[in-house]
């Protein structure tokens, strides 16, 4: 929607096809980004009412309001008001700076460049009524800082969407004894719109006699695609897995997954075996299509994945593995299941007698993650069981890492190794974290009021 003041278009004509002609040139921004639903120009009470029923019943996820030129706050209030989302006030104008010396009237100042006149009027109302909001402020003259604030937050809003029209699963139950995984359901619900799906291992497997040979023979080539093979893998071989991988895909799509948390107790037999050897790899792939795939049952973890998933495009479950004192590093990965785009090259896939800590045995998944700026975060929930996200800065370096076949990279942190460690602990994130590439604290922060949760930021 585009805000104005409705006064000033019988005072200056022409005014009123400026600024639309501006708001035109800004919707153009957010094609491909999403579905938009555009009010137009609201100029008044009246108009304002009808935008917020228009937006009430398309059921948007995110309001995006161009400040054209000044606009009392009349013009939003009533948008807004039966509305539970994230407000961005685009503060931009359509020149990046007035020719001052061509400035002979007050409608070359009005319908050019006055858009951020009212930005602190918007903002003092929206506090008095308890909304989300946030300003970005640019203009329409090639500003890519603006254009990358507007893919973020499309980006930002898709994570809203997913959120509360797709289910996390839940396979088994989570890791026993691990306590700072659980979860009340009933509140996670009311707090992101998700519901926990509670599933079997067996409502993969029924899916297994619905794979074709055209889905094991596109899988194949999607596993050939992301991984290589240190001991190559028997025809055989390779058919097994690409099942599991087609039957897990089937099944995302059958229950509508944004997020799959597992973990596996008990006898691993028959169809079962089959199943646990090619898990890794079969969550792998649905990492790389953005689907969350947490071991141990870790739902928090998967929450943390789809946040730094749809804002730096990569996030792969991680704990801190061990400390390297004499270089001031600490050690970060995590086994099983990883995501593909976390890696400077193709991810290992081999073979593995035992699945430590777990049930089973098949193959395991390496990644490399690739140098350079990275994020680590954390959802968690505090001692009244309000959620939060953990954050800290820091660099992938080179240097040796552990060759156990699971993914683990060296991270440094300016804070240093031992303030990192006792600082990131201090702050009460579960023990697993998701790494993610850049230094993502700032569009985590824009995260933290489209959903309502404190972000602490420990280290950048």
């Amino acid at each position: 929607m585009a805000v104005g003041l409705g006064t000033y278009w019988s005072q200056f004509p022409h005014m009123k096809d400026g600024v639309l002609e501006a708001h035109s040139r800004l919707a153009k921004l957010f094609d491909g980004k999403g579905e938009l639903v555009g009010a137009g120009l609201v100029d008044s009470v009246a108009t304002a009412r009808k935008a917020g029923e228009r937006f009430v019943s398309s059921q948007i996820d995110i309001i995006f309001c161009h400040l054209t030129t000044y606009a009392n706050s009349e013009t939003l209030v009533p948008v807004v008001s039966d509305l539970d989302v994230p407000i961005v006030l685009l503060n931009v104008q359509p020149v990046a700076a007035l020719e001052m010396e061509k400035v002979s009237t007050i409608a070359d100042w009005l319908g050019v460049a006055c858009t951020c006149a009212g930005l602190p009027e918007m903002t003092a109302v929206l506090l008095r009524l308890g909304k989300r909001f946030a300003t970005v402020t640019g203009h329409l003259e090639n500003d890519e800082i603006l254009e990358e604030q507007i893919r973020l937050w499309c980006a930002i809003a898709g994570l809203r969407r997913r959120l509360t029209t797709q289910s996390i699963a839940l396979l088994g139950r989570p890791f026993p004894g691990m306590l700072d995984l659980n979860l009340d359901e009933t509140h996670f619900f009311k707090r992101f719109g998700t519901f926990i799906h509670h599933l079997n291992w067996d409502d993969v497997i029924e899916e297994f006699s619905n794979v074709t040979d055209a889905n094991r023979q596109a899988m194949i080539a999607r596993l050939n695609e992301h991984f290589s093979y240190p001991s190559p893998l028997s025809k055989s071989e390779l058919n097994g897995v690409a099942t599991v991988c087609s039957a897990f895909s089937r099944f995302v799509d059958r229950y509508n997954l944004c997020g799959v948390a597992s973990h596996y107790e008990g006898a691993a037999d028959g169809k079962r075996a089959q199943l646990l050897a090619a898990v890794n790899p079969a969550l792998s792939l649905l990492m790389a299509d953005g689907v969350a795939c947490p071991v141990e049952g870790d739902i928090k973890a998967g929450l943390a994945m789809l946040i730094l998933k749809s804002i730096a495009g990569v996030a792969t479950l991680a704990e801190l593995y061990s400390m390297d004192f004499n270089d001031d590093i600490c050690i970060i990965g995590h086994s099983g299941a990883g995501d593909p785009a976390i890696s400077s090259r193709k991810p290992s896939l081999s073979a593995s007698t035992v699945f430590h800590g777990k049930s089973g045995k098949g193959y395991l998944t390496q990644f490399f993650p690739r140098n350079g700026a990275a994020t680590l975060l954390a959802v968690t929930q505090d001692g009244r069981g309000e959620y939060r996200m953990i954050a800290a800065e820091g660099e992938v370096e080179n240097g040796p890492a552990l060759g156990l076949g699971d993914t683990n990279c060296r991270v440094r942190f300016s804070c240093g190794l031992r303030n990192f460690v006792d600082w990131w602990s201090s702050h009460g994130p579960t023990h697993h974290g998701v790494l993610g590439f850049g230094r993502q604290a700032d569009s985590l922060s824009l995260v933290s009021k489209a959903l309502g949760i404190p972000l602490e930021v420990i280290c950048r």
